[in-house]
């Protein structure tokens, strides 16, 4: 027996979501964690343009960001970017497009002038690099494929609109940013259906994921790993513990979201991240 997760749009106009984050990187030298707690709120609009999908407002209502992280003033001045979007997604649900991206540019030009006044000399390097990678990114259309797959956006879309049987899995490939540092984290994910739900309990979707071996360039990863140690006199071995659960509600709205990854090489890095998302009762349904 087949179900069919598919969102019913016109039941629902708008929820509420709590999006929270909690990260660590360490290496033989050093160690940074960061943390945040996001409410955001999620609108239906319209059909996608396209003739394929739908069309969402994703708005930033409060942002939090935990004492002492380690990048909370670049996380927080990027984020500004995603505060205000209107996202369209394809028929499977996935992040497609952001409709309002001449106000994304808006903001980024913003930023980008802030950053360039507070650069100094230790510093200002680093800044052109940073800049240049954005605008690249905004040119060329990566940069809605990289924060898809991020943040609270990566559960809001989540790409997973389908049949699902109970003895069946359905694999996604996904490439998660900021993982590796210099390159996406290329993962193989098997979901499976863990319960179709009914008008009381959720229709729960379990992930879990794999690396991809045929994405993961193995020459720019020996090349991080000699930015932290200069001889590396072994085979270089990527761990990866990949786990996800996604909770949707009888008109397949998003109730719930977990995400925990673990990547590891051995005596080089570690990079633990766990993120969690809940909808929030009040203020959810439209009129």
């Amino acid at each position: 027996m087949e179900t069919e997760l598919q969102i019913k749009p016109y039941a629902l106009q708008h929820k509420n979501y709590r999006h929270t984050a909690k990260s660590i990187v360490a290496t033989k030298d050093m160690m940074m964690k960061n943390s945040s707690d996001t409410v955001l709120q999620k609108t239906y609009v319209q059909p996608n343009i396209s003739g394929n999908g739908l069309i969402f407002d994703v708005k930033t209502i409060s942002e939090k960001y935990g004492k002492g992280s380690a990048t909370e003033k670049l996380n927080r001045e990027m984020n500004t970017l995603l505060h205000e979007i209107t996202v369209g997604t394809d028929a499977k649900g996935n992040f497609e497009k952001i409709y309002n991206k001449p106000k994304v540019v808006d903001a980024w030009a913003k930023v980008r002038k802030q950053w360039k006044k507070e650069a100094n000399k230790e510093t200002r390097e680093q800044i052109n690099k940073t800049i240049a990678i954005v605008e690249e990114n905004l040119a060329n259309g990566s940069f809605e494929k990289e924060v898809a797959n991020q943040g609270a956006l990566y559960f809001l879309f989540p790409g997973l609109y389908g049949n699902y049987a109970s003895n069946s899995e359905t694999v996604v490939k996904r490439q998660l940013a900021k993982f590796l540092v210099t390159q996406p984290l290329p993962l193989k994910i098997e979901y499976k259906l863990k319960s179709p739900g009914n008008v009381k309990d959720p229709l729960v979707i379990e992930g879990i994921g794999t690396v991809d071996e045929e994405k993961l360039d193995a020459r720019e990863l020996t090349k991080f790993i000699r930015t932290i140690k200069d001889k590396i006199n072994m085979k270089v071995e990527l761990q990866v513990d990949y786990k996800e659960r996604l909770e949707f509600d009888r008109m397949h709205w998003l109730v719930k979201g977990s995400q925990q990854v673990k990547v590891k090489i051995p005596g080089f890095y570690m990079t633990e991240s766990k993120q969690e998302i809940t909808e929030l009762e009040e203020e959810t349904h439209g009129e």
